[in-house]
Order: structure tokens, then C-alpha cells, then sequence
């Protein structure tokens, strides 16, 4: 798939509810299939082209790859609508072998035709790990980033193509992956969320004060994906993992833990953290999700605290995040985050990371 993101559209708006633009990834045994079969839905693929950032940087790392493209054999891994396919093609690809498991395989093969490209794309509708390739490949390319860069495991895909199907010092696009914390004040949502109960008396003369602890627990207990403002960072951000595509296993992805230590940069609320990351690839490109950069549709992911803390200038929070697959959905990603704030006792919080609330 050229992304990764089956995502529950989430309003609190009462009065225009939005409809579900991407399907909730399934908690049943057949997991993979309602996967696969959610990237069918030709509106998630246009939500990501329509990403410029995101559509601009892979364009722009094939292009200036040309010279390890040109006349090579490239693999792209989940390649959806066949973009990046057909981005390798312009670079000068001999082949390019587009595997994608869901049916915009069949979808690939009209691009490819559309472009006078069928003879160079040869599309094989299958997991990548069930697909078969004539011969080995020079170049692997492959749009894998989730929400908190590891969400729906399309990682191991990759992994599993580049030790099987790569040639010796291979080109894989991206190369590398940094995610990244920080925390943030958010009283716009977090607030106004739990103040909205208060208010209802307001307007139908009926207390529901009585559900803001509930109303916080439900709001602490997701990930939810936001655009945080720059304003609203409390301190320098912290890398919390690091991946060299050309190296890591799949061992590796399966606990993947850091520590951190903010210095907060003055007198504020801590309403959680977000985090966001960096993928890189060879000739000098990079795509970054940081606030500090242009926005995707990735934007940043938020772990909300139960408890809000009020911090002032080079008030220190140390901690650590452990991130992995969840045991019986591995699509998920289990999150346990422990932080404290100076001297007081350590905050503990697991996330599991079943659906992302916008």
C-alpha cells in the first residue's frame, strides 16, 4: 500500500457528525484481509497523493537517484495506486515490480497502461511475503510510515523484501527513520473537551458535569492525530527511536524502547505529548511530520496525560516509551509511556493503539 493509515474520522461536532473516510482496522482473527481490503477505497490513496509534502519528497528522492535507478530492476513494496512505480519508470527503471495486496493491483495496471508504461510495470497482486519475483532486485522502494511512524506494521514488509529479494549493497528508499516526543500544551481540545459537559446545562438545562472524569478518561485512553501549533511545544524534543532500514530485523521492531529528558522552556500546562518523524533517503532528501515543517497528513500524534501538570521554565520531565506490536493484533502498537516531572513520583500510562481519533 502507498500508506498504511485505516483510521476511524472522529467529530465532536453534535450537530454535523463526519462519516468514516477510512475503515477501522479489524480486531478479528483475519486481520490482514479487512487491511488489505480497507486500501481498496480509492479515498485514502487520494488523500495521500493529494499530500504534496509527502508525494514531492518520493518524487524527488527517485529523480536524484536516477544514476542507481536507470537500467535496474526496482521492487515497490505495497505500491497502491502505482505512483512511486511509475515515478521509477520516469528515473529510467528497466522493471519495476509493483506488488500490492489489495485490488488497486488491478487499478495499477491501467495507470501503467495510461502512462505507456505496461511493459516496464508488472504488477503482482499479493502479500509481499507470498509474492514471488522472477529475479532479484536492484532497488526497493516502499511508502511504509504509519501514524507514530510504526502504526499498521507494514515495516516488516520491507524487512522481509529487502532479506529476500535485494541484491548485495541494494538501494532502499527511504534508508533510514527517526521518531521523535515532545511535550506539548494543548488547551484548545483538551479543555474545551471536558468543559463542553459543563456547559450543557447551559443550553438544556440538564447537569452533565457528572461524566467530565468519564469524558477525560475516554479522551486520555486514544491516540489521537492533531496538528500541533509550534507555539504550543513545552521544550527541546527528544529522539525516541531510530531505524537504518538497511540493517534492522524484525526482532528489533518487536520492543523498541528509549528515554527521554525535556527542559521545559517556561510557565505552562502539560497536557501530554506528541510525536512525530523523520524518514530519509539516499541523494540528500528527507520527509519530515515535525510541526516545525510544512504539514502531512500525517500531522503529529497525541498521547494525552490523564492528569495535566503545570511546569515552569527548566521544570524536567524524565521518562521512558516503549513501543510494540500488539501480541494478538499485530497491526496495533502497543504504547507504554512512564514520565515524571523534577522530584515527584513516576506516572505510568499504556496506549493501545487500535484506531487513531482525529
Amino acid at each position: 500500500m502507498d500508506s498504511h493509515k485505516t483510521i476511524r474520522q472522529y467529530s465532536h461536532n453534535i450537530d454535523n457528525m463526519a462519516q468514516p473516510k477510512r475503515a477501522r482496522m479489524s480486531h478479528g482473527k483475519d486481520q490482514d484481509s479487512e487491511y488489505f481490503r480497507s486500501y481498496s477505497d480509492i479515498g485514502i490513496h487520494e488523500d495521500m497523493i493529494a499530500d504534496s509534502v509527502r508525494t514531492n519528497a518520493y518524487r524527488l528522492a527517485i529523480l536524484r537517484n536516477f544514476e542507481k535507478i536507470r537500467g535496474k530492476v526496482v521492487l515497490d513494496v505495497g505500491a497502491g495506486t502505482g505512483i512511486l512505480s511509475a515515478f521509477c519508470v520516469q528515473a529510467g527503471a528497466k522493471t519495476v515490480y509493483a506488488v500490492e495486496a489489495s485490488d488497486m493491483a488491478e487499478q495499477i495496471k491501467r495507470v501503467a497502461k495510461g502512462n505507456n508504461m505496461a511493459e516496464k510495470i508488472i504488477v503482482l497482486q499479493s502479500k509481499m511475503e507470498d509474492a514471488e519475483l522472477p529475479e532479484k532486485v536492484d532497488v526497493i522502494v516502499s511508502e511504509w510510515m504509519g501514524y507514530f511512524l510504526l502504526y499498521e506494521t507494514m515495516l516488516p514488509s520491507v524487512i522481509y523484501a529487502r532479506d529476500n529479494w535485494l541484491k548485495q549493497n541494494g538501494l532502499i528508499l527511504p534508508d533510514s527513520a527517526t521518531l521523535y516526543m515532545a511535550p506539548i500544551n494543548h488547551t484548545d481540545f483538551y479543555e474545551e473537551r471536558l468543559t463542553f459537559w459543563e456547559k450543557v446545562e447551559e443550553t438544556f438545562k440538564v447537569n452533565m458535569s457528572s461524566l467530565v472524569p468519564y469524558a477525560r478518561k475516554c479522551l486520555t485512553e486514544h491516540i489521537h492525530v492533531k496538528t500541533i501549533p509550534i507555539e504550543n511545544v513545552l521544550a527541546q524534543y527528544s529522539k525516541i527511536a531510530h531505524i537504518d532500514l538497511n540493517t534492522v530485523t524484525t526482532s528489533q521492531l518487536s520492543h523498541m524502547k528509549e528515554s527521554f529528558t525535556f527542559q521545559c522552556y517556561g510557565c505552562n500546562t502539560l497536557h501530554g505529548f506528541a510525536s512525530w518523524f523523520k524518514v530519509e533517503f539516499s541523494a540528500d532528501v528527507e520527509l519530515s511530520t515535525s510541526p516545525y515543517c510544512e504539514d502531512t497528513h500525517w500531522q503529529q500524534s497525541v498521547l494525552y496525560v490523564d492528569n495535566p501538570l503545570h511546569v515552569e521554565q527548566d521544570t524536567q520531565i524524565t521518562g521512558s516509551v516503549v513501543l510494540t506490536p500488539n501480541a494478538e493484533f499485530p497491526r496495533f502498537l502497543d504504547i507504554d509511556l512512564k514520565y515524571k516531572m523534577d522530584n515527584n513520583d513516576d506516572v505510568h500510562k499504556h496506549y493501545l493503539m487500535n484506531d487513531v481519533i482525529l
